[in-house]
């Protein structure tokens, strides 16, 4: 293989070996890195890394707009910020469509390049990289596919386009090609095999470590779960979601411990965190965190925030349902509303700066109740509730999970796929004074860029009702 010159889209970290986990100062990274060694391909995946935390990406908008979108955010300063999502109006879905290829590119460069008898570097550490790069951009594929088509059996008219399927990698505008989107269950089976395929090549690494970084076992069997989950494939649900936790709720946090374990200053990753953004100076100046980041758009005790979002009243009512939850002390009462003290926004020498918790082990006892069901599932349910200082005795029914859901992952972005993926109808709070979106409203999905369809020539089809 010719020595290949990838030049950076937007830079990316570069570390010092596949074992080591201290990054380099990511303000001084070089824009072009050749491909003839391991380092290089490690520095095209870290620009995948960094792109997690895109403010479009887990940065804000996937930790946002799911919620409010749905029932579990308010707006109470009105800046122009999530206003059509509050309302459900026309055009207002999730927009991740554009922000996911390049890093899907930068994973397909790892994959199909990395084995090249040129590249120089030892083998195992060739294959530990192919396991991150799968593992990312099946995280990649499963948030575009959940967030701009139906899940496989939840069709509505029989609609069944999703992403755009994409595996080789595009290292030029003369291999670059207009493509058709692939179907719903095309894209969920090329997440199945990246995700069996990573397991198979990850290590393992303990929660909460600063290893939860990068890729592990742990974190794709869970996101596999997830995936299951969402397929409608309980039975494969349920067993990787076992495989991912201890299941005597020994790995997750004491009811205690519960609300320090979110203060970035005490925990610089959550305890119970398997894959994890790790925020750094460089990443985000101290206006990009002032106008952007979740804390300043959910906290009102920084000078500089916004403060415009605070959770629902029937959030905060589900929550003081049972006295006992410990999660009510991720809220706090202000002028306002109840603004979410989740995201504190003080890790490091700078305001609003925090890593962000993507897959923790939490979900794995979620997954595991929900998809086993009444009788086998409860044990799951009731060991996480307990964790959480509520009492058992809680049947594992859909609705009863829903509910634990809906409070562990405020202000995580889940509360609007899990409606969705269940066909179920999308409600909101009162203070929107808006109807409730039918699950078969064109609404459901996102317009795509129609930018994007004229230039296709037409290959590239837009969702339903939007002309």
């Amino acid at each position: 293989m010719k020595k290949i010159l990838y030049i950076f889209i937007s830079l990316g970290m570069i570390i010092t070996s596949c074992d080591d986990l201290d990054v380099e100062n990511k303000a001084a990274l070089p824009q072009e890195v050749v491909l003839e060694d391991v380092g290089g391909f490690e520095a095209v995946l870290f620009s995948a890394y960094e792109s997690v935390n895109n403010f479009n990406y887990y940065g804000q908008q996937m930790m946002i707009a799911p919620e409010i979108l749905a029932d579990q955010m308010q707006i109470v300063q009105f800046t122009g910020r999530y206003e059509t999502e509050y309302v459900n109006a026309v055009n207002a879905g999730i927009n991740i469509w554009s922000d996911r290829y390049t890093p899907i590119n930068e994973c397909n460069i790892v994959i199909n390049l990395i084995n090249d008898e040129s590249v120089e570097g030892d083998q195992g550490a060739k294959d530990v990289l192919i396991g991150e790069a799968k593992f990312l951009r099946a995280l990649f594929y499963h948030d575009l596919a959940r967030t701009v088509g139906y899940e496989p059996g939840r069709e509505v008219n029989g609609f069944n386009l999703s992403a755009i399927l994409r595996t080789e990698p595009t290292l030029g505008s003369a291999n670059a090609d207009d493509r058709p989107r692939a179907t719903n269950l095309e894209v969920y089976e090329q997440i199945e095999e990246d995700l069996l395929d990573a397991i198979q090549r990850l290590p393992e690494v303990g929660a909460g470590t600063s290893a939860v970084a990068r890729a592990n076992k742990t974190a794709a069997e869970l996101l596999l779960a997830r995936v299951y989950l969402y397929w409608g494939r309980n039975t494969e649900a349920a067993d990787y979601a076992q495989r991912a936790i201890a299941g005597d709720g020994s790995d997750l946090v004491d009811a205690a411990d519960y609300v320090e374990s979110w203060d970035d200053a005490a925990f610089n990753f959550h305890p119970e965190s398997v894959f994890e953004s790790d925020l750094q100076v460089p990443d985000w100046s101290s206006v990009d965190g002032a106008n952007n980041s979740l804390h300043s758009l959910l906290m009102n005790n920084t000078s500089g925030s916004q403060f415009i979002i605070t959770a629902s009243d029937e959030l905060v009512q589900v929550i003081e349902s049972e006295p006992s939850d410990v999660r009510s002390g991720l809220l706090n009462t202000e002028n306002l509303g109840q603004e979410f003290t989740k995201w504190q926004g003080n890790k490091g020498t700078l305001p609003f700066q925090e890593n962000i918790p993507i897959l923790r082990l939490s979900e794995g006892y979620l997954i595991a109740a929900e998809a086993l069901g009444p009788g086998a599932g409860d044990v799951f349910l009731n060991t996480f509730r307990a964790a959480r200082g509520l009492a058992g005795g809680v049947s594992a029914t859909v609705d009863n999970v829903l509910r634990e859901k809906r409070i562990e992952y405020m202000a995580e972005g889940h509360r609007w796929y899990d409606l969705k993926r269940l066909g179920r109808d999308i409600p909101k709070p009162a203070a929107a004074d808006v109807d409730p979106v039918p699950y078969e409203n064109f609404r459901i999905l996102p317009r795509l860029p129609q930018s994007e369809i004229e230039l296709s020539d037409d290959i590239l089809v837009q969702n339903p009702n939007y002309n």
